[in-house]
């Protein structure tokens, strides 16, 4: 078999998508980028990531990157709310998906994040949701801080047309992508280089399941920036 899986790609805010013969429906951006604790009340947070990313599955296997780019507002001091979005290309294809997110503190090192999206690529269309719980550092006198967090994810695929299509797939989307599960773990690391300027490394692992078929293995790396906004 030729390697075409669907491919997947978080990236510190950067990539999961899809990739050829084994497909699956495009899910929300499943990075986290930092963590563990919400945007202040009042302020605001941009985010912005590269990365790269594969998935594998037996006989089959793609890999790609992508660009990831956040913006959270704090409503309160333990609640933040904003969108996730991430523009990703793999083999000859391109996806876009985004989510809006919610991200509550339980306790200074514990969040609970959730997000509610859709996405659009070259294999068709989805409605995704994700839920995770991260866990980290807040170490004040250290400019490194280590956070990990446990995300899962749901993908509802529909067929149609495809805004990314090319000449090599340009023909009517018929047959909706399969509805897909996800499960992934990320881990980061983050240090302060300014005032109001953190740059984040994070790399994860995990398993997609698309419907009827058998499971595949997601990986991805991602570099980004955090900057706060008073």
């Amino acid at each position: 078999m030729t390697s075409t899986s669907t491919l997947l790609l978080p990236s510190a805010t950067a990539c999961l998508l899809l990739a050829g013969c084994v497909t699956f429906a495009p899910p929300s951006p499943l990075v986290t980028l930092g963590g563990p604790a919400t945007t202040p009340r009042g302020a605001s947070e941009v985010g912005l990531a590269v990365g790269g990313g594969a998935t594998r599955f037996e006989g089959a296997h793609s890999g790609g990157n992508g660009l990831f780019v956040r913006y959270k507002h704090g409503v309160s001091e333990n609640l933040d709310l904003g969108v996730d979005t991430l523009y990703a290309h793999y083999s000859d294809k391109s996806a876009f998906t985004f989510k809006g997110a919610m991200r509550y503190q339980l306790q200074p090192d514990w969040r609970l994040e959730f997000g509610l999206g859709a996405a659009d690529s070259s294999d068709g269309k989805s409605l995704n949701s994700d839920l995770g719980i991260t866990w980290g550092t807040r170490r004040e006198d250290s400019n490194w801080n280590y956070y990990a967090t446990l995300r899962g994810g749901w993908a509802r695929g529909y067929a149609g047309d495809a805004a990314f299509s090319d000449s090599n797939h340009n023909e009517d989307r018929e047959v909706p992508p399969p509805d897909s599960a996800f499960g992934l773990v990320s881990l980061g690391a983050q240090a302060r280089v300014g005032s109001n300027q953190r740059f984040v490394l994070e790399v994860g692992a995990g398993d997609v399941h698309p419907e009827h078929q058998d499971d595949g293995l997601l990986l991805y790396f991602s570099a980004g920036m955090l900057f706060d906004v008073p």
